[in-house]
C-alpha cells in the first residue's frame, strides 16, 4: 500500500507532496508548515495541510477561527476550508483534552485508512505537518506518503540540530529529496558557527531564517503575516525562496 498510495487515493491529484519535520519539538515546526502553505496560497497555488502530529495535532489553533472543522459524507473527509487553504488535522477527529496513546501499528492502520478517506481534490501542493522525532510514526508516515521534498525545521541550538542529525540519516536511508533547512528563531541562540558547519557538513541548503519576534512569539495567529507588511514580505521571500528550491529539484 505503500509506494503505490499516490496512484490509487484521493492523492493522485496532488502534484507535490511537501513534508515539514524537525528532530525536536518546539522548534516551530507547525508554524512553518502553516506560514508556507499560507504563502503558497497567497502565490495563486491551490494548498492543503495535513496536521498529522500524533503527539499534539493542533495546526487549526494558528488560526483566527480555531472552530474550523471537516465536512464528512458518505465519500469520506472534505477537509475545512480557511483562506483558501484546505486543512485537515487528527485533531479533528479527537479531543483537545484527550491524549493519543497510539503505538506505531495502530497509528500506521489509523494513517492509511484516515488519508484513504480525506477528498483533498486537485492540489499544486498537500503540505504533510509530520511529528517531530525519528520514531516508527515518523517512519511511517515517510512510507505512506512517500513526499517529494523533506523541509526541515530547525533552530542554531545545539541541541535541535543533534536531532536533526537523526532525521538526516532516515531520510537518506528512505531517499526522501532534502529540499533545505528553515532556521526558525534567527537571533535567539548565539550558536551561528555551530548551525553553519551543520549545513556545510551535511551538504544541505538554507532555504530561509525567520527572525526571532516577542510580536510574533505572542500572537494568537499567524495571520499576523497576513496583516502586517514587514512580516508579509518575510512571507513572500520564503514563498520565492521554496519555490526556486522545488523546481530545481523536480
Amino acid at each position: 500500500m505503500e509506494g503505490h498510495l499516490r496512484k490509487h487515493s484521493p492523492l493522485k491529484d496532488v502534484r507535490f507532496i511537501i513534508a515539514v519535520g524537525s528532530g525536536k519539538g518546539g522548534v516551530g515546526k507547525t508554524t512553518i508548515s502553516i506560514l508556507l502553505a499560507l504563502a503558497l496560497s497567497q502565490e495563486g497555488y491551490k494548498v492543503g495541510v495535513f496536521d498529522l502530529d500524533f503527539y499534539g495535532p493542533n495546526a487549526h489553533l494558528l488560526f483566527k477561527d480555531a472552530t474550523l472543522s471537516p465536512f464528512k459524507d458518505t465519500e469520506g473527509f472534505k477537509p475545512a476550508e480557511y483562506r483558501g487553504l484546505k486543512l485537515m488535522s487528527l485533531s479533528f477527529l479527537v479531543s483537545e483534552r484527550e491524549p493519543m496513546f497510539m503505538r506505531g501499528p495502530l497509528a500506521g492502520k489509523l494513517l492509511k485508512e484516515l488519508t484513504l478517506r480525506v477528498i483533498w481534490g486537485p492540489l499544486d501542493f498537500l503540505i504533510l505537518d509530520l511529528p517531530p522525532g525519528t520514531g516508527d510514526i515518523f517512519l511511517e508516515m515517510l512510507q505512506v506518503f512517500d513526499p517529494d521534498g523533506f523541509l526541515m525545521v530547525t533552530t542554531c541550538h545545539k541541541l535541535s540540530l543533534a536531532d536533526s542529525r537523526r532525521v538526516l540519516t532516515i531520510l537518506k536511508a528512505e531517499e526522501i529529496p532534502i529540499l533545505g533547512v528553515v532556521e526558525n528563531m534567527f537571533g535567539l541562540f548565539q550558536d551561528r558557527e555551530v548551525f553553519t558547519q551543520f549545513l556545510k557538513d551535511n551538504n544541505l541548503h538554507l532555504i530561509f531564517s525567520f527572525p526571532f519576534s516577542q510580536d510574533i512569539a505572542q500572537a494568537e495567529s499567524v495571520e499576523v503575516f497576513l496583516e502586517d507588511e514587514a512580516y508579509g514580505a518575510l512571507l513572500k521571500d520564503f514563498v520565492s525562496s521554496f519555490l526556486k528550491r522545488v523546481f530545481r529539484i523536480h
